[in-house]
This record gives structure tokens, sequence and C-alpha cells, in this order.
């Protein structure tokens, strides 16, 4: 039976940074992976665009995942509007002293450098593909068998294994699930013009719909509504979907077309106030989903993999109560924050009640107008609520 330091169930995009990171900082490290490892078949490695944050950045590049020939377009300036009521929000990066608030990146590219990257660095063994049956925690560490029989040790099991993880679920972690009955159809498309480093966010009553600079000029399309019209758009020819698009977005961008292939995600939002148990911690999605409204899903699994690889520094035993307990205090703020932010605007904006869709009118109209309250968004919406780790600060 081989010993590791720390087992991470699920090689995503998440689970993937989180055992570079670890694995850098000196611990013994097994990767498990249901898919085959191959960029097409990752779950999390699809066409996807990313929208990565400045903190994210700043630790994708700390762990060595941010070389020069990956693809990713900067966004300077976010737009956003609402269909059928008041209140817009224009944000400039350079009026925040910044460059960029983040930058957007394909997830297939990114986990390209991810799977590269993983067999590339010592102290890392890839148990792939091969899928966690059962596992049994005991006085000093977790006993994992995989479906083969195949049997490991670790002293601290990640759960980094999806919304309906089964690490969280065999640990008794508890977990509050809710289904927005709500999908998002992803494609990209060619606008007939639009500037550079621009990306849009739409509040509709249906949903919002967010379009992101990709290269060549293209823009992902993140288009959300209720998960049976999603499933009737999906049917759409080209010319209709175009067609709608241009209703829904409006004609600031002079028309669209050339759509790509399209994908759907359903959208759950679940929070883990607890992503701990005994030698079991839970991170990403596995913990905390969220609505894509403000693109902070990957963002906030990334900051977990952070502050996990932070707090797992320099500890003799990764799996203690004391080193688990601290970091879910240090990760408690932000999650909490960050599931009840998106919930919240999730819900605003798509609020038949006019009091409710006035309230949300005014809020965007409240940011556009006073400094403050723009400069604490952007701050949050970059991936800086405190504690900020080492990593996401990056060299600022």
């Amino acid at each position: 039976m081989k010993d590791f330091d720390v087992i991470v169930a699920g090689g995503g995009l998440v689970g993937a940074a989180a055992a570079l990171g670890l694995a850098q900082a000196g611990h013994r490290v097994a990767v498990i992976e249901a898919a085959a490892r191959r960029a097409n078949h990752q779950p999390s490695y699809d066409d996807r665009t990313l929208v990565v944050n400045a903190a994210s950045l700043n630790i994708l590049s700390g762990l060595g995942l941010l070389p020069a020939e990956l693809t990713r377009m900067p966004v300077r300036e976010i737009r956003i509007t609402r269909a059928g009521g008041f209140g817009t929000l224009q944000l400039k990066a350079e009026q925040h002293q910044r460059e960029f608030f983040g930058a957007v990146i394909v997830a297939r590219e990114l986990g390209n450098v991810m799977l590269d990257a993983l067999p590339a660095q010592s102290g890392i063994t890839e148990l792939c593909p091969a899928r966690l049956e059962t596992f049994t925690v005991e006085t000093d560490h977790v006993r994992v068998r995989l479906g083969d029989g195949t049997l490991i040790r670790g002293r601290l099991l990640i759960g980094s294994d999806g919304t309906h993880s089964m690490v969280r679920q065999s640990a008794g972690i508890e977990s509050a699930h809710h289904d927005y009955g709500q999908s998002a159809m992803i494609f990209n498309v060619r606008p007939a013009s639009a500037p550079a480093g621009v990306a849009w966010e739409r509040f509709t009553p249906r949903g919002p719909l967010a379009l992101l600079p990709q290269p060549e000029g293209r823009l992902g399309v993140v288009w959300i509504d209720r998960s049976e019209a999603i499933d009737e758009a999906m049917s759409w020819e080209d010319h209709e979907l175009i067609a709608r698009l241009d209703r829904r977005f409006g004609p600031s961008l002079g028309g669209f077309n050339s759509p790509g292939a399209r994908a759907r995600y359903p959208l759950v939002r679940q929070r883990t106030r607890r992503p701990i148990a005994e030698r079991v911690a839970v991170i990403g999605n596995a913990a905390n989903s969220v609505h894509p409204v403000s693109a902070q899903g990957f963002n906030l699994g990334l900051r977990d993999a952070a502050s996990l690889i932070e707090t797992l520094q320099g500890s003799g035993d990764p799996g203690s109560p004391e080193t688990l307990e601290a970091y879910a205090r240090s990760r408690y703020p932000d999650q909490e924050a960050t599931v009840r932010y998106t919930d919240t605007l999730a819900r605003a904006f798509t609020n038949p009640s006019l009091l409710a869709r006035f309230g949300a009118g005014l809020g965007l109209a409240a940011h556009a107008a006073v400094p403050g309250l723009s400069r604490r968004l952007v701050r949050s919406a970059m991936g800086f609520r405190d504690p900020v780790t080492r990593l996401a600060r990056g060299n600022r």
C-alpha cells in the first residue's frame, strides 16, 4: 500500500491546481481522476470561456500555470446594462489603477497546461483513469480503495470531485442545495464591431446574458434562461439563434454572425458552511457552486486551493484537526460573501416584483454614482476579499 501526505479526488482545474501547489510545497500528492488524461475528455476542460480575475491570475502565475503561449484576452472594461429598466454601470480598469480586471481564458487551453504540468511535477502520482470507490478514516490517516481494488493511504483527503461530490457525501459534510430552474447555453459568435478588452453583462427579466472577449475578434456568449427555454434554444437553427441574440442584447455591436457549437449546463447554488470533516476537506464545486452571474465560480474554487496550499505549508500533519479548522476559518468569509452576492444578483434581476426590479436598478445606479461602492465591488470581483493569500496577492 502506497502512502501519501495528501490524496486529491478529482483532477479538474481546481483539483489539479491544488495538487500542483501542494507538491511544489513538498507534499507527496496522489491525484485520482476518473476521466482519461486527454483534455477533450476532461469534464471541466471544455470550450467554456473562463473569466479569470486578477487574484486568480496571480494564483495561476504563482503555480507556473500561465505560460506565455497560453492565450488570454485581458478584460479592461466591464459594461453592465439592464433590459426593460433603468440602471447601467461602466467599470474601467484604469480608473482603479489597474491594467486589467482579469482575463478570459478557454477552459480547454488552461486544462492542457495543467495536463502537461502534473506529470512534470515531482511529488505527484497520477492514478488515472481510476475511481475512488470507498474511504475509511483512521486515527492518523485516510485509507482509500479504488475501483480496481488498489489501496492507498494519505494524511488528508481533498474532495474536488464536483457538485455531487462523493467525498463530501461519504464524509457526512452537510451542504445546502438549491436548483435555480435555469441553465446556461454557451457558444461563441463574431460581432460586426466590438471594442477590444470589453466584457458585457446584460440583465434581462429571463436571466443575464454575458459577452466575453475571445481571440480573433470573437465573443463568448453565456446565455441564461429557464432550463426548458434553453432546451428549446439548443435546437434552433443558427439564423434563429443569431436573430434572437440580436433582440436580447440590442443593436450596440451591429449584430452577430458565425455562431459556434453550443453546450448547456444546469445552474444550482450549493453552500457548504463547514467544508471539512475528520481528515477530509472539500474545495471548489464540491463545496460551493454558484450562479455564473458575475463569473465567480472558478475563481472561488481557485481561492480555495490557494488557501489550502498556504494553510498546509509547514504543517507536520496536513490532516490534523487544527490545520483543517484553520483552513475552514480562513475561507468562511469569502465563501459566504461570494455565494450570497451571486445568489442575490441572480434573484434580484429576474424577480417579477416591480419593487424588486426597481431596487436592482437603483443598486446599479448607486454603484455608478458612488466611487466607494464601485471600488468595493471591483475589489471583490477581482478576488481580493480578505483574507487574501500570498498566491492571490502576487507581486502587488
